[in-house]
């Protein structure tokens, strides 16, 4: 099953004379998620996009391991995979390489969903939906807990600034929580959004600078850095990309997101509109019965960490934009 969305050609032609005319955006890498019942439960898949044609296509799903129940998922500073358990209560420690369990730790009460590695690559954070939040170090040990307080008493998943601030989502799969501001060492929170129908899976995206949510088929964006709380809840920005679910998605850096839910992986090209919620290009796969969360592809989690090779975010994109206009060249995006 495969569902597409186009939009602006004529920026892309634009930014293809900016780029010299003649080189596409080639986009290649792997993904690696998880399904949230089955043995065979941790994998990853080849992608593949070319923007010139955009064609996106996936080759065929590796398993790298199976763990006693599997949902969000995480690589670790050393490389492995930290996978939360589900209900046994464990993250698991997964090499990615053969597939061995090489470590594990407990949350002493409560479920693990959501995983979110702390700046300092010391240890993880996870919690139940709508849960205490557990704090585990590195290597994994057992967690110590985190009772949450203020605008809300529980979370679902964290997500950090390159500054070191954290975000909350509080919420039930698969959308329609509540975000806010937390301290993660007392668990004091700020509520900023209620019941915000993409708030389940947050990420931060390097490439526009804003925070990402994905939930009940929808984006959404906002900006950390707004300066003010009102500054941030009045840069919110959503829309709906798919008529079905959204768990958790992952952004490459490079305008780029890959998101699962609805046993279908999306694709979401926004390399040049900037702006997730008006792409350029989507399209979804189905043949992924039960898939549940995905690995970061940059930053915290990921396996191309924050100050690793990534491209200047957006100054081509503009260069490209700015080209188009003297042109004369005009595109508008279609939406859904």
């Amino acid at each position: 099953m495969r569902r597409t969305v186009r939009g602006f050609s004529g920026l892309a032609a634009g930014l293809m004379l900016m780029a010299g005319g003649a080189r596409a955006d080639l986009v290649a890498g792997t993904l690696y998620f998880t399904y949230f019942s089955g043995g065979a439960n941790v994998n990853d898949v080849a992608y593949n996009y070319d923007s010139s044609t955009h064609s996106f296509s996936l080759g065929a799903v590796n398993n790298l391991a199976g763990t006693n129940g599997a949902d969000g998922i995480i690589f670790a500073p050393n490389g492995n995979l930290l996978v939360g358990g589900q209900c046994s209560g464990n993250v698991y420690e997964v090499n990615p390489g053969n597939g061995n369990v090489v470590g594990s730790g407990n949350t002493l009460g409560g479920c693990s969903y959501h995983l979110a590695l702390d700046p300092s690559g010391g240890k993880v954070y996870t919690s139940d939906f709508g849960g205490e939040l557990k704090v585990m170090p590195l290597p994994l040990t057992n967690a110590t807990t985190v009772t949450v307080n203020g605008g809300d008493q529980g979370v679902t998943g964290l997500a950090f600034t390159p500054g070191g601030s954290a975000y909350y989502v509080n919420g039930s799969p698969n959308g329609h929580g509540n975000v806010g501001h937390i301290d993660p060492t007392t668990g004091a929170t700020i509520r900023l959004f209620t019941g915000l129908t993409p708030a389940h899976g947050m990420v931060f995206d390097s490439y526009t600078k804003l925070m990402t949510l994905f939930g009940d088929g929808f984006d959404a964006t906002f900006n950390p850095l707004a300066g003010s709380d009102a500054g941030i809840v009045s840069s919110l920005k959503q829309s709906q990309q798919v008529t079905c679910d959204f768990d958790q998605g992952a952004v490459d850096g490079k305008g780029h997101a890959l998101v699962a839910g609805c046993n279908q992986i999306t694709f979401i090209d926004y390399s040049i509109s900037g702006d997730i919620t008006h792409p350029d290009y989507a399209t979804s796969i189905g043949g992924f019965s039960n898939i549940d969360d995905v690995a970061p592809l940059s930053g915290l989690g990921s396996n191309n960490p924050p100050g690793g090779s990534l491209p200047e975010p957006m100054s081509l994109a503009l260069a490209g934009l700015a080209l188009s206009a003297a042109l004369g060249v005009t595109g508008k995006a279609r939406r859904r």
